[in-house]
């Protein structure tokens, strides 16, 4: 185990009042599996369904594997936590959402009974919880608000982290051009970090990484057409993704969602509608950028069959910067 490095990162970011107890946790888990440095996804499981079992599958004690992951390089392992703990609120939220959008006894119509996902359940079971949320969502709301509850911020995306693209984007002649210049920015992380050896959020970045999204402005940017934004998302494993040879894998591998994917790796079926969480998950920098709500449509999903999930938003009537027109 990396016990030196893994205190020495606690020192460096002074949570030494946390390490005793960080440390005592990952001995435990060393002792009861294997060594923590030989585990692999398969072992990293049931070590999280023992933490589950055991009532201890909490956000900080995720995060005390991820720090060690992390020093230990063990990317493989650093990335897999995030499949667990890219759940974490959304569904929380799409229920407030709910709250806050219809009338009191609608909003218990449809949560009662319902049992919410938890994290560290697994992932095998999460198809099921929102095939059920959806199913009481058709029942109480119409189709246009079942869309409109799910295309929130459900994943507690900060503005605060949108503001850098803000002022790019007020500092760019229009927003045809800022687009541009915000994939040459995302080029660019990207590349820093290949050079660097680190991972991009949950991903491992290599050459053809970089280039899948250097060959489309609208993977981390968008394209503007006839006032409308088109945006693609960029694979949840863009490494598998490209490397897979076989339409399940890529499909899974071009998946963000937890809810979703294992319904794609079993082939079970899960309305596609839900991919508007994951619109809504698109649209926000963009409601941010511009300081106002956005309406966005799904135009291909990986749960409707296609390979990719691409977005529109329409920007008719909104305003934004617009191309000079020569006189």
């Amino acid at each position: 185990m990396k016990k030196e490095a893994f205190k020495d990162l606690y020192f460096r970011n002074n949570l030494m009042s946390e390490y005793d107890d960080a440390w005592k946790l990952l001995e435990e888990l060393n002792g009861e599996f294997s060594d923590l440095d030989d585990f692999d996804e398969d072992v990293l499981d049931k070590a999280i369904k023992r933490l589950v079992e055991s009532k201890r599958s909490t956000i900080e004690n995720f995060v005390i594997l991820m720090r060690y992951f992390k020093v230990a390089k063990r990317n493989d392992l650093y990335i897999h936590l995030t499949r667990y703990t890219g759940m974490l609120d959304v569904v929380d939220n799409i229920i407030k959402r709910i709250k806050n959008t219809v009338n009191e006894e609608t909003y218990k119509d449809v949560i009662k009974g319902y049992v919410m996902p938890k994290l560290g359940m697994s992932p095998k079971e999460l198809p099921g919880r929102i095939e059920d949320l959806m199913k009481r969502l058709d029942a109480n709301l119409t189709d246009d608000l079942v869309k409109y509850v799910l295309t929130g911020n459900n994943h507690d995306v900060s503005e605060k982290s949108q503001l850098r693209e803000k002022i790019e984007y007020e500092a760019a002649v229009d927003f045809k051009t800022y687009l541009k210049e915000r994939h040459d920015r995302k080029v660019k992380e990207l590349t820093e970090c290949l050079t660097e050896g680190k991972v991009w959020f949950e991903q491992t970045i290599t050459e053809d990484v970089i280039e899948h999204v250097k060959s489309n402005q609208e993977v981390l940017s968008a394209v503007l057409e006839n006032d409308k934004l088109y945006i693609t998302k960029i694979p949840y494993d863009t490494v598998s993704y490209l490397a897979a040879t076989d339409e399940v894998t890529r499909k899974y591998m071009g998946c963000h969602c937890p809810f979703a994917r294992e319904a794609i790796k079993e082939g079970n079926k899960l309305d596609e509608r839900f991919c508007y969480c994951s619109a809504g998950f698109a649209k926000f920098p963009f409601e941010v950028i511009l300081g106002q709500d956005l309406k966005i449509k799904t135009l291909e999903t990986i749960l409707g069959g296609s390979d990719i999930c691409r977005f529109e938003i329409d920007l008719k009537g909104i305003d934004y910067k617009r191309e000079k027109v020569a006189d």
